[in-house]
């Protein structure tokens, strides 16, 4: 939030950091190095991630030559490559771009994944965190709206210590400790991502570089609008006007604003997106502090196109709960009745208002702020309900994860003790505690957890990754133990968990047996994958009963042809559940 430098002066009396006010910049305490900038995808991306099931279709829009062939596209996830298969690749000679429709296929781990696109003619792009795969759309969830993060700092670029504060990244990390144990659906960010959007290459500080990287410390998918920090420019800042905007661009997109063509005629990144019953819209907002393209963009937002695009976006959608995302109804422009919106998410003003009858008009305060605050929205029983913000805490303590002993992945058994002081449940938490593959030289068989549920056993990484789901009580301790499981279960007995045992032998040369329980009967599939995510062999697909089962593989793929030597994985899904374990051919 700001209306001129005099204001912004004023407000950083918040705590000890911001006493010593100088007017003369400080010398520069680091080199920054550039971020991920826009190329050929334009969506999905960092802030304007898909959120997928397997089997769905993946819409996938890229700015490219129209004489571009060769399209190809795939999962990313560390060195483990998933190819899709595309249905179509169109070019739009009205919007100038390529529409690439390509469909998820079965994933061993269902999570956060890069997307990679490639043509024959050599184009190369990559877009982080722009893919969450996962395997339903829950009838209730919750989301985290958190706004005016205001990177790396409040102070201005003139001020001492401009170059060397890092207060409001503590603050954010601190919301994003959080975060990761609450396991919301998603992040919606509302704006003021930085405090100062034209300081990206002048002095070399790289706001937008650092919120980039930091923004991938969350591990859940981060929808983001822009803010009058973020585009607005200020007029006494030396580079020149349009800087930030043209820097939003670089970043955070699209290349297409600056000079829109006949078919994407808006000049603002407006977007939208479905979460299972619940439509939300995001809307650019600024306020046009430098006076870039008055013409266009008058002194602040909403442009006439923009009304005219939200109208008839929410007109479009079958969803009767329709949310806002949006910075600051800085002309009074919106009327959320009228639009037939059900809540919209807000910020700028640094503090909270709460909206106790529909249609919610909400504001959250600052996440910059020492109190770390955030606000969580629940969508249970097919209504919307804002809770109170939250505060992480000035010391980061308001909810904490501790490990005994260390969660390295070397020990057979993990206690995990969850400190919640947060006076709300989190149903769907989540965490992950690193496992070994043996146990006193034997191999695991499993993964038993108490106090929570696992819910899936990455076997691509060393060491075993064990991801449990874990119902938090509200304003209280809750404790999950982990640990290895070695023994064979007594013939007759019906297992207590459904889970995918190690592979005997392992490494193996042709041969070897693949076990799997499931505590109750259902349609399961065991397929095994390669490195790059291809499925040579499907083992078993149809229902199966509850209880022990054993499939001999003989390294050969569904033709019967004998596989290369190499690292292979067996992936089990039977219902919610997907597990992998890691396999090694030597012949």
């Amino acid at each position: 939030m700001r209306t001129s430098r005099l204001s912004a002066a004023a407000m950083l009396t918040v705590g000890s950091l911001f006493v010593a006010l100088a007017l003369a910049p400080a010398a520069r305490a680091q080199t920054w190095a550039i971020g991920d900038t826009l190329t050929v995808i334009q969506r999905p991306l960092q802030n304007i991630p898909a959120i997928v099931l397997p089997g769905a279709t993946l819409t996938i829009s890229c700015e490219a030559p129209p004489a571009a062939t060769g399209w190809a596209a795939s999962l990313e996830r560390g060195s483990f490559s998933i190819p899709l298969t595309l249905q179509s690749a169109t070019y739009s000679a009205s919007t100038r771009w390529w529409t690439l429709v390509a469909q998820v296929p079965s994933v061993p781990v269902l999570d956060l994944y890069d997307l990679r696109v490639t043509t024959a003619g050599g184009l190369n792009d990559l877009a982080r965190q722009s893919v969450k795969v996962q395997a339903a759309y829950p009838d209730n969830f919750y989301f985290v709206h958190i706004t005016d993060t205001h990177l790396p700092t409040y102070l201005y670029h003139y001020q001492n210590g401009a170059d060397t504060d890092s207060s409001t990244v503590i603050s954010l990390r601190h919301i994003i400790d959080d975060v990761n144990i609450i396991n919301p659906a998603f992040v919606a960010v509302t704006g003021d991502l930085v405090n100062e959007g034209e300081l990206e290459d002048y002095l070399g500080k790289r706001y937008y570089s650092r919120a980039q990287r930091l923004l991938r410390e969350f591990k859940v998918p981060v929808y983001l609008t822009a803010g009058n920090h973020d585009i607005g420019g200020w007029n006494d800042t030396p580079p020149v006007a349009g800087t930030a905007r043209r820097d939003w661009w670089r970043f955070f997109g699209w290349k297409r604003l600056g000079n829109p063509p006949a078919g994407a005629p808006a000049r603002t990144q407006d977007y939208s997106f479905d979460y299972g019953p619940v439509h939300f819209t995001a809307l650019e907002v600024y306020d046009n502090y430098d006076n870039w393209r008055y013409e266009y963009y008058g002194a602040t937002s909403f442009t006439a196109a923009q009304m005219a695009w939200l109208q008839q976006d929410l007109a479009a959608t079958s969803r009767s709960t329709k949310v806002l995302l949006q910075h600051k109804d800085f002309a009074g422009q919106l009327n959320l009745s009228t639009l037939g919106l059900t809540m919209s998410l807000a910020g700028h003003t640094h503090s909270n208002r709460e909206d106790a009858t529909a249609p919610y008009d909400l504001l959250t305060d600052n996440a910059g702020g020492t109190n770390r605050p955030f606000r969580l929205v629940r969508f249970e029983g097919g209504q919307l309900n804002a809770r109170p913000t939250l505060s992480a805490g000035l010391d980061g303590q308001a909810l904490t994860m501790a490990c005994l002993p260390a969660n390295d992945g070397a020990h057979d058994q993990v206690q995990v003790t969850i400190n919640n002081t947060h006076p709300e449940r989190f149903a769907n938490g989540r965490i992950k505690v690193a496992m070994p593959r043996t146990s006193s030289g034997y191999p695991v068989s499993g993964y038993m957890v108490s106090g929570g549920t696992l819910a899936q056993v990455d076997a691509t990484s060393d060491p075993v990754i064990c991801s449990i789901d874990v119902d938090i009580a509200a304003s209280g301790t809750t404790v999950v133990v982990v640990e290895v499981a070695i023994a064979v279960p007594v013939d007759g007995a019906l297992p207590a968990v459904t889970r995918l045992l190690e592979a005997h032998p392992n490494p193996f040369n042709p041969r070897t047996e693949i076990a799997f329980e499931l505590a109750e009967a259902g349609p399961c599939r065991l397929s095994v994958f390669d490195v790059r995510g291809r499925d040579p062999a499907t083992l078993v697909d149809d229902v199966r009963e509850a209880g022990s089962h054993r499939v001999i593989w003989h390294a050969e793929d569904a033709a019967g042809s004998p596989l290369p030597s190499g690292v292979y994985f067996a992936g089990l899904r039977a219902g919610g559940y997907a597990e992998t374990r890691k396999l090694t051919l030597v012949r």
